[in-house]
């Protein structure tokens, strides 16, 4: 019998169109002979099903051609005459979304509260590692490479606006403006004076509340890395050098303009000697202290003039799932997703709840409602 496996992509994401590809390139590439599959759209808060397999669906996206979907208990049901109808009772949920709630750990806690097994990090590492904020703490504490950088809030940013561009400027220009929590490279700036940092920021705000600020390297390659667990083993990619064509790598040169989704954009391995070795055992290191899970791509900074190795973000859910990493090691598109199937569901549950009180008893008997402390 077939394994079933929804695949959940979209959401409330500036991602939600590269999310779509991701999925679609991943639905074409799964075993059918093997696995039993079903599209879910995250769409406006809600679920879809029903098609969903090719572009046409979604440009543009018409609700009313699809069922809505309700997850419930595991399972994936639509209301039919005011009563509910079972679609779908997945084994796994193969995880294709970008940015927004999809990789942000709401998703992913929503599957677990429904016993859903799933090819993804954690609620938890997927919140922290969306967050570069808080990301580039903890691989500070981990005594790794991070930019000099400075957090802004939009209200910092409105209330004092002198205060909040001094503090920013004790770092010397160049600098890069990044929206906080997002990806694809959208809503990021270069800045090479105080009038291009205002409007950075303007533009970063537009998509967060929380505005990272970063010294930018001047001579410097971008190396990108994956790794996914395979049972106990962490399996890790060879190394990626995207090309960009201007200060950092855009959203255009990653899928417009000669990008990884019109087939070039980048040098496997990266060209950076050595300091690959370097690269894979971060990467892995990094898979392994934070517990991430699923495929993951983390992305560096080499400054080519000091030979130092910046560690710049982790996707916890990477474009096309960084599939393309993987196949000079032997291991295809569809091999990738049954191994990732698989690990999902080698996942250890965590077990019920069980232990029983008299509290509520006593309350019920006439004890006072003090204040308890939890």
């Amino acid at each position: 019998m077939k394994e079933k496996v929804a695949v959940f992509f979209g959401g409330r994401s500036v991602e939600r169109d590269v999310s779509t590809i991701t999925a679609l390139q991943t639905i074409a590439a799964v075993d059918k002979a093997r696995y039993a599959v079903m599209p879910v759209y995250m769409y406006d808060g809600n679920f879809y099903v029903g098609g969903l397999d090719k572009i046409g669906d979604f440009a543009p996206f018409d609700p009313s051609a699809h069922k809505k979907a309700y997850l419930i208990s595991g399972g994936l049901y639509t209301l039919k005459r005011d009563r509910l109808k079972r679609e779908f009772v997945p084994d796994a949920a193969l995880i294709c979304c970008h940015g927004g709630e999809g990789e942000g750990g709401i998703l992913q806690a929503m599957l677990e509260y429904n016993g859903v097994k799933y090819t993804s990090c954690g609620p938890f590492q997927s919140a922290l590692c969306m967050d570069k904020c808080m990301s580039k703490r903890i691989f500070s504490d981990m005594l790794l490479n991070v930019p000099p950088y400075v957090e802004i809030t939009r209200g910092d940013f409105e209330a004092d606006f002198d205060g909040a561009i001094a503090r920013i400027e004790e770092d010397a220009y160049p600098l890069i403006v990044k929206p906080a929590r997002l990806g694809s490279s959208i809503g990021i700036s270069a800045a090479h004076d105080r009038s291009e940092l205002k409007e950075a920021l303007e533009v970063a705000f537009g998509f967060d509340s929380v505005a990272v600020v970063e010294r930018m390297l001047t001579n410097f390659t971008e190396v990108n890395c994956a790794a996914f667990r395979d049972g106990d083993k962490i399996v890790v990619s060879e190394t990626e050098q995207p090309l960009s064509s201007g200060d950092f790598l855009s959203f255009a040169d990653k899928y417009t303009d000669g990008g990884k989704l019109s087939g070039g954009g980048h040098v496997i391995p990266a060209d950076i000697g050595a300091a690959e070795l370097i690269v894979k055992a971060t990467t892995e290191r990094i898979y392994r202290e934070l517990g991430l899970d699923g495929v993951v791509r983390a992305d560096y900074l080499f400054d080519n003039v000091s030979s130092k190795l910046y560690i710049n973000e982790i996707n916890t859910v990477p474009g096309s799932l960084a599939f393309y990493l993987f196949e000079g090691m032997g291991i295809g598109h569809g091999e990738l997703i049954s191994r990732l199937i698989k690990n999902a569901s080698l996942k250890e549950e965590r077990p019920p709840a069980n232990f029983g009180t008299d509290i509520l008893s006593r309350f019920k008997s006439g004890a006072k409602l003090n204040k308890m402390q939890a």
